[in-house]
């Protein structure tokens, strides 16, 4: 027992160890600050804890995708740093983190497939995968056609999952049916996480997990509703096969209700009666997405400061450090596009 306290307390101390690195607003300040990518790139390497991904580049002939996949795979490292931790006190979260990962991956070809994008993506993005997983990412991104995905995948429980698609002779990724497989694989990365939580965690620790993990699942169905309503104008059949709502804190009045909107608007007044209606109520945001990242990193903030649940510490680390990401890529992304440093300020997430 005291071998696992140990571990315990150790997962918890080098996660807030971690988060100390972090950007500080006066980082923003002076990256928000800078004209090209280059000099983005030089500031990260010099002035910020990216200097460990960054050591061997040269910022003034570094190209964004270049610099965006370093900074993923540094993401990937910090992974492993817990993985150490993690390991010596018997458990396995960290296969979550490679799921979650093997899943980037198949979504994004999935993508790039119904957009008919036959471009391959740089080498350097697989690394993470390459090491750690079952799967041949060289052969997910060769596929043209879901058939050639399952085929890369087979012998796997994505495979199974793709086949349930492709046995459909009318089955095709237009007509949004990509929709439909992301729900699906949504639906098994959240019984991965469950099943994980189950095994290994009990009592107010376990409850505490999949709280997390029916509350991210919750935002993330209310996203895809949102965009079905707005964008299609979808009836409720159609939406039921394109979202995950077997892991909820909703009551499934409510979970109807939202379901059963006629179009985004009554989608809109209906969420205001639940839980997550009332957190969003008190952020400002342009549109929904962005108000849901915010109320996630108020909620993952506050529970990573006071949470002694080092597995629960652990996931809102991770939420943290991947929402400074998508900061630091908003930053790259909108020097690179010529935005004033105002409107990319604007979206990013919790850099005060």
């Amino acid at each position: 027992m005291a071998v696992t306290s140990l571990g315990l307390n150790a997962v918890l101390a080098k996660s807030r160890a971690m988060y100390g690195n972090r950007l500080t607003p006066r980082n923003y300040t002076e990256l928000l600050a800078c004209r090209t990518v280059p000099e983005v790139a030089a500031y990260l390497k010099s002035k910020t804890h990216y200097s460990h991904c960054l050591d061997s580049i040269t910022p003034q002939s570094v190209h964004r995708e270049q610099l965006e996949n370093l900074l993923k795979r540094y993401l990937y490292w910090q992974y492993t740093i817990i993985r150490r931790y993690e390991i010596s006190i018997g458990q396995d979260f960290y296969s979550y983190f490679v799921v979650k990962s093997e899943l980037e991956l198949i979504l994004t070809q999935l993508h790039k497939m119904n957009a008919q994008q036959h471009t391959k993506r740089s080498a350097s993005e697989f690394e993470f995968i390459k090491k750690l997983s079952r799967l041949d990412a060289d052969k997910i991104a060769d596929a043209k056609n879901l058939l050639q995905l399952e085929m890369a995948l087979q012998d796997t429980e994505y495979g199974k999952i793709i086949h349930r698609f492709t046995e459909k002779s009318s089955f095709t990724l237009q007509e949004n049916g990509t929709l439909e497989i992301e729900a699906a694989l949504c639906e098994y990365e959240y019984s991965v996480m469950k099943t994980i939580a189950s095994k290994h965690l009990k009592g107010k620790q376990l409850e505490e997990v999949l709280q997390m993990l029916k509350r991210r699942s919750d935002l993330q169905a209310i996203i895809n509703i949102y965009r079905m309503k707005k964008m299609l104008k979808a009836p409720s059949m159609y939406v039921r096969r394109r979202v995950v709502m077997n892991y909820t804190q909703l009551s499934q009045q409510k979970i109807n209700q939202l379901l059963d909107a006629e179009d985004a608007e009554d989608f809109e007044r209906k969420l205001k009666t639940t839980c997550y209606g009332k957190e969003l109520s008190k952020v400002a945001y342009d549109y929904i997405e962005e108000g849901i990242q915010k109320i996630q990193y108020n909620f993952h903030l506050k529970k990573f400061r006071f949470s002694t649940n080092p597995s629960a510490v652990m996931l809102c680390y991770f939420f943290l450090a991947e929402n400074e990401l998508t900061n630091v890529v908003h930053i790259i992304e909108g020097i690179r596009y010529g935005m004033h440093p105002d409107e990319i300020d604007r979206i990013l997430v919790g850099i005060q």
